[in-house]
């Protein structure tokens, strides 16, 4: 909806989204010239900026047309946005047609535009040096949340009369978190309990010439400085232990940042045990009560499909197809449930299809239907694992035959050392991404992994034509690459030839119309998880702690040394994920998720819970 002047406007606020005068004009004066930059970005390595409203990201596009025009703008500029009510792209796209100017940046914003759901979604833009991280939903909620060190603030949103929800205490108490003896803060609102709010908070405001018909504006700056994290500080070197899924991820990250990468592994070349199946399946987790899992499958999933976009534009060998993945009932209480959270979750990219429709996707008769996910993958883990290292490849030393079987810390270093003592590597960062062989190290023997023994059967896709889409229920059948499909996974109980009889079994009751194929192949893989299914990421905790520990963030680390274990079944999902986690903590940048799905990650949690079973 525009008012009359052509300005977009807000039925629920009952409020224009930006001054009369122009939006952009307000984004440049207000927001830009209110945080002194581009000035304060230049010669930077890194500049975060977090803002409270969206909206239709105008203050975004400036500022992007900004950095990009300034020659000595930051390496990487990290945006963090709040916003409750967002725009659909298509939307965007007609409010973005008001400003040609803005044309290119804000056609490649809307094609990476996330799906509208309730969280942060990274977006990765221009190559990779601005990225863009939107959290959608209530700013109350959310901006405690995150995990931050912004370098500016854009305090942006309707205006405090017709939105006080988002002009309160709480909310600048959760900004001045963020900041840092340098951080700065700009608002067009000059209202007297905006004011004196921010200088509760800890901030030291004045007053500044307006944009346009506002006489007046506001510009902060850090009055008391807020503690904030330790982080690593020392040379941007890293030793990753393990070159599967997650070592690749870990180095690919790391090394898109500038870091120097050693990666060993033991074998005589990567994706050769768990990451080493010809093809997987990847798509979310969904519950009536959005659970954990669900939250961070969902982030997973949508963070790994847009890096696999990136690699393919990069021309590198990563094999998968965007073929969707049907997931069937297992039974008909679970097909009657699958309905119903399709139909009442709000989740744009769930559907439901019932067996006729779900039958008409797969080309064979199903006798029930399931959530059909249209952006499901089929991805080749050996191939994901070479194009992570092809992308930065002058930066990542791989060093296979080199199985670490002591960490031993020097200084500010990590030493590897293999069986006879000799040194592998060091670095003062060093992750175990070795699955359950990071049990044989001392630092990580604490640690809760426990190994799954699964098989993947592998056969020619001609002798497969059917189903015409990947799916899964009691078992699974991906999409067709390099001319095979695999079918997963049953449980190693005995011999591996039983193992492969119950994967074609299990193929068979998926639907009776598919023919057996006679050629198959199977391998057996261990899929280390933890005993809550989700993945360790994050500082590795000291075996001894103090009894009187009770929250996470004062449970004592290793210096340096870090984990990416426990994927399960979903590597596909958590790789990309643990990468950039990791590497964004390592580099002081905004963190990829929320503090609760943080915490539900970290590997110190059962540590945690230990502490607190035994008071």
């Amino acid at each position: 909806m525009f008012t009359t002047e052509g300005v977009p406007y807000s039925d629920t606020f009952d409020d224009v989204y930006h001054s009369a005068d122009g939006g952009l004009g307000q984004a440049r004066h207000v927001f830009l010239t209110g945080n002194d930059l581009p000035r304060a970005w230049q010669g930077r390595e890194l500049f975060t900026i977090v803002e409270t409203g969206f909206g239709q990201g105008l203050n975004f596009l400036a500022t992007w047309q900004a950095w990009r025009a300034d020659p000595q703008r930051s390496a990487r500029l990290h945006f963090v946005s709040l916003e409750q009510f967002p725009f659909s792209r298509d939307d965007l796209a007609t409010l973005h047609a008001r400003y040609p100017e803005l044309a290119g940046l804000a056609t490649e914003l809307r094609a990476a535009w996330p799906a509208l759901t309730t969280g942060l979604h990274r977006l990765w833009l221009d190559g990779g040096r601005v990225v863009l991280t939107l959290a959608l939903g209530d700013a109350q909620t959310l901006l405690p949340q995150l995990e931050a060190r912004a370098d500016a603030i854009f305090l942006d949103g309707f205006s405090p009369d017709r939105n006080p929800e988002l002009w309160q205490l709480p909310i600048y108490k959760a900004l001045w978190r963020l900041s840092h003896a340098d951080t700065t803060l700009a608002t067009y609102t000059v209202a007297g309990d905006v004011r004196r709010g921010l200088i509760e908070a800890g901030f030291g405001v004045r007053k500044a010439a307006g944009f346009g018909g506002k006489r007046q504006m506001l510009r902060g700056t850090v009055a008391r400085i807020p503690r904030q994290p330790a982080r690593h500080e020392g040379a941007r070197t890293a030793v990753i232990v393990g070159a599967g899924l997650a070592g690749c991820a870990v180095a690919e990250r790391l090394a898109a940042r500038g870091w120097q990468v050693t990666l060993l592994e033991a074998e005589n070349d990567i994706a050769l045990r768990s990451s080493g199946n010809h093809a997987g399946l990847m798509h979310p987790y969904y519950s009536r009560d959005d659970n954990l899992l669900a939250r961070l499958t969902r982030a997973g999933c949508a963070l790994a499909g847009r890096h696999f976009a990136a690699l393919d534009a990069a021309g590198l060998p990563l094999r998968h197809a965007r073929d969707g993945v049907l997931q069937l009932a297992k039974n008909d209480a679970q097909q009657r449930l699958m309905a119903e959270l399709a139909a009442e979750g709000g989740w744009p990219d769930l559907a439901f299809l019932p067996p006729e429709a779900a039958s008409a996707r797969a080309g064979i008769v199903l006798e029930r239907g399931g959530w059909w996910f249209g952006d499901g993958v089929t991805v080749s883990p050996p191939t994901l694992c070479r194009a992570n290292l092809m992308r930065h490849a002058d930066r990542i030393q791989l060093r296979p035959q080199a199985e670490v079987a002591t960490l031993r810390r020097e200084g500010e270093n990590w030493i590897a050392l293999d069986a006879s003592g000799g040194e592998l590597a060091r670095a003062g960062v060093v992750i175990l991404a070795n699955a359950s062989a990071a049990l044989r190290l001392a630092q990580a023997a604490i640690l809760p992994l426990q190994d799954a023994a699964r098989v993947a059967t592998v056969v020619p896709a001609e002798e497969l034509p059917m189903p015409r889409t990947p799916l899964a229920g009691d078992g699974y059948v991906t999409g067709a690459l390099a001319g095979a499909r695999v079918i997963g996974a049953a449980p190693l109980a005995a011999a591996l030839a039983e193992a492969e009889a119950a994967n074609l079994a299990a193929l068979q009751a998926l639907s009776p119309g598919i023919v057996p194929p006679t050629r198959p192949v199977s391998r057996a893989c261990l899929r280390p998880t933890s005993p809550d299914r989700l993945p360790l990421i994050g500082a590795l905790p000291l075996a001894e702690q103090s009894a009187s520990c009770h929250q996470l963030r004062q449970i004592a680390r290793h210096p340096g040394l870090y984990a990416a274990l426990a994927f399960g079944s979903r590597g596909l999902t958590w790789a990309t994920l643990a990468g950039e986690l990791l590497a964004s903590h390592l580099n002081h940048e905004p963190a990829p998720l929320e503090r609760p799905l943080l915490d539900a990650l970290d590997p110190a949690r059962f540590l945690l819970r230990a502490l607190r079973s035994t008071r």
